[in-house]
């Protein structure tokens, strides 16, 4: 049996209920998980990198900044920010909440972190770049002023956000899938269904042309039906 696509159509809107049908459960799995996800937040900080402001020094300067961005993620500042804010959790467990990224146009430095604890992810990126701004000062005392680059923070951390689970787009990508994977059940019951309910059935199955239809036998026998009981009446009343 082959469907061609306004058969799949005609399918797809006698047994809708279906498709609605899956589309709905596999939201309310879908709410059901995120709801069971441990929550994950997420702050950001931004270093600011300046120099002395001549063509060569800037264009040094943005070959260093991914450079910069790699010191960010050292154990020796995991392993001070984890002791200076008494977490307990080790350098490997810092290094693994923490990201930093170059921002070259800008001659940035950003840091993101994430963390179940919105409070101390807020915290960690915080002081991640205290340390590192300051490490960054210790190892400038050696440079000449001219050629030294410095870092500075820039703003505050920004406040912690959710970032997982995000219910809205799971619920939502499942109930995509839900509509797609209802229309193959519809579909595929329809195909495995080989009893005839139409016109058009018995046209496409047989390869003839409908001339004619009997109507259905309740249709023939109403009439009568409400015809025999007057008569009926009409015999009891004469007596």
């Amino acid at each position: 049996m082959v469907l061609d696509l306004w058969s799949s159509l005609g399918i797809l809107r006698r047994r809708w209920w279906i498709v609605l049908l899956v589309a709905a459960s596999a939201a309310a799995v879908a709410v059901v998980y995120a709801r069971l996800q441990t929550p994950v937040y997420r702050s950001t900080i931004r270093l600011e990198v300046s120099a002395r402001f001549d063509n060569g020094q800037q264009l040094a300067l943005e070959r260093q900044l991914p450079q910069l961005a790699q010191r960010v993620r050292t154990t020796d500042v995991a392993r001070e920010v984890d002791q200076r804010l008494r977490l307990d959790l080790g350098p490997q467990a810092v290094l693994d909440r923490l990201r930093a990224e170059a921002v070259v146009p800008s001659g940035q430095i950003q840091i993101e972190a994430d963390d179940v604890d919105p409070g101390r992810v807020e915290a960690i990126v915080l002081e991640t770049a205290r340390v590192f701004e300051e490490q960054h000062a210790a190892r400038n005392q050696g440079i000449p002023t001219q050629d030294r680059a410095i870092v500075s923070i820039l703003d505050r951390p920004t406040p912690a956000g959710l970032v997982w689970p995000q219910t809205r787009v799971i619920a939502g990508a499942a109930v995509l899938l839900g509509l797609f994977v209802g229309g193959l059940l519809a579909l595929l019951i329809d195909y495995l269904d080989d009893t005839l309910k139409t016109a058009a059935d018995v046209e496409r199955t047989l390869g003839t042309i409908t001339l004619g239809r009997i109507p259905r036998p309740l249709a023939l026998l109403a009439p009568l039906s409400v015809a025999d009981g007057a008569g009926h009446r009409a015999t009891e009343r004469a007596r």
